[in-house]
């Protein structure tokens, strides 16, 4: 039965491309759990090297990318969800696609469905980057999905490692409770904050719901926390990003301490954000067993997910790609810009179907004013672009001054119609207007379909 059930989901999936339904990303997966409900935990199985989960609000597309990019550098057969379809039915579909000389698996898992995927996977190193307040329609508020995961960390086995950015007050609590844990952080940093932004989400100790004490912030509530009331504080780290240089848009560079050995990183991805994911990565690949030497190259060599950081040449533009679907995640796009004192030609497309969440309201909690003075040209696009204006019209951006292209097909037009005055757009797009124009540059011949990531 295992074996008809498979093979339908699979001819599911060719039927799939070749009708251009899409990349049968997640549909085979889908069917295969429908006719044998046992067949994910099955295939997990299979994997004798182990699995990686990697779990965040924020990064964990980038940061499963840098991992397998490694892994790769040490010649180690891995099979991974690279188009971002991390739901069952998105890890299930990678399983099916698996060789038989692929043993280890890299998987991002999506946050909300963690707990319920941690059983059926069972994996050797579990990843925990951060959480940040994202779809409030779906997820909830945050203390909801810290409770869900803190009963997951709870069933975890001894044998499982945990690993933890130990920057986010509420993952180091829930991961000091398992007795298998690493923890990751970066230390005083010139790009950190001695005070916390205003749509900061996690601020109250999990041991006693006092106010923390935040001695430096990096991204939202990220940073060196200590709770004065019972003496709650940032744990010890097992690795230790330090000498940050962030090279404007061009990448960063920085080093890794650990048990006293030093190592240089350079990553080609701008911005702190992308330092926290390749610390997460090199973490990764230090537990797995991988040399120094394999994580310097795999990640000196990396080129960008699709949608993030990605550079992709449009009718004689330059068009840098910059997901942003929640304040945290857009307030550190825009903070990256800041690296350049360039003039920016600037897109936001905002979109509110199932996939970037119904409530848009967050838009209200993103500094778009810390660039306004940077911004040579402003484009607004999406579903709710008009929401969008408004969100700027009240902050006193020029109205004359905004181009307002609600679709996609429009967007693009005025980029072309525009090409001879832009030479860079940066295009900050919600998930599901990035998957949009994606799709319409890929019809255009400028990069290739986000299902053929590899």
């Amino acid at each position: 039965m295992r074996h008809i059930a498979i093979f339908i989901a699979r001819a599911a999936g060719s039927i799939s491309r070749i009708l251009r339904r899409g990349g049968g990303t997640s549909l085979p997966g889908m069917i295969l759990m429908k006719l044998r409900p046992t067949t994910l935990r099955e295939m997990a199985q299979d994997l004798g090297d182990g699995i990686i989960v990697i779990s965040a609000t924020n990064g964990k597309t980038t940061t499963a990318r840098m991992v397998a990019n490694t892994i790769q550098e040490s010649e180690t057969r891995y099979v991974a969800n690279t188009s971002g379809a991390n739901l069952a039915s998105g890890i299930a579909t990678a399983l099916l696609g698996k060789n038989p000389e692929e043993k280890l698996g890299i998987f991002e898992v999506d946050e909300a469905a963690l707990p319920t995927l941690i059983p059926e996977l069972q994996p050797s190193i579990v990843v925990l980057m951060n959480l940040f307040r994202d779809q409030l329609d779906r997820y909830g508020e945050l203390e909801s999905t810290i409770q869900k995961w803190k009963g997951m960390i709870q069933s975890l086995p001894e044998t499982t490692k945990l690993i933890v950015n130990a920057d986010d007050p509420a993952l180091a609590f829930l991961g000091a409770q398992h007795p298998n844990v690493e923890f990751f952080g970066i230390e005083q940093s010139q790009y950190g904050s001695i005070t916390l932004p205003h749509a900061a989400d996690s601020l109250h100790c999990q041991n006693c719901d006092a106010a923390l004490q935040f001695q430096q912030t990096t991204i939202g509530h990220l940073g060196h926390w200590s709770c004065q009331n019972c003496g709650e504080q940032r744990p010890k780290l097992t690795f230790t990003g330090t000498n940050i240089n962030l090279n404007e848009l061009k990448g960063s560079e920085f080093t890794v301490v650990s048990q006293s050995k030093s190592t240089d990183l350079h990553v080609p991805l701008a911005g702190l954000h992308n330092v926290y994911n390749a610390l997460a990565a090199f973490s990764i690949c230090a537990a797995t067993g991988i040399a120094p030497n394999h994580i310097q190259k795999g990640l000196s060599t990396l080129s960008a997910a699709f949608g993030r950081n990605e550079i992709v040449n449009f009718a004689g533009t330059e068009i840098m790609l910059l997901l942003a679907k929640n304040p945290a995640g857009a307030n550190q796009n825009l903070r990256t810009l800041l690296l350049t004192e360039e003039k920016i030609d600037l897109v936001v497309s905002l979109n509110d179907r199932t996939a970037d969440g119904k409530d848009v309201s967050w838009i209200w909690d993103v500094d778009y004013e810390m660039i306004f003075d940077r911004i040579a040209s402003l484009t607004i696009s999406g579903d709710r672009a008009y929401d969008l204006a408004l969100r700027f019209h009240y902050s006193d951006f020029p109205t004359t001054s905004m181009h307002i292209v609600p679709s996609t097909q429009e967007l693009l037009n005025h980029l072309k119609d525009s090409s001879d005055t832009l030479q860079r757009a940066v295009i900050l797009p919600t998930y599901t207007a990035m998957l949009d124009l994606r799709s319409e540059l890929s019809k255009a011949g400028a990069t290739h379909s986000f299902w053929e990531e590899k």
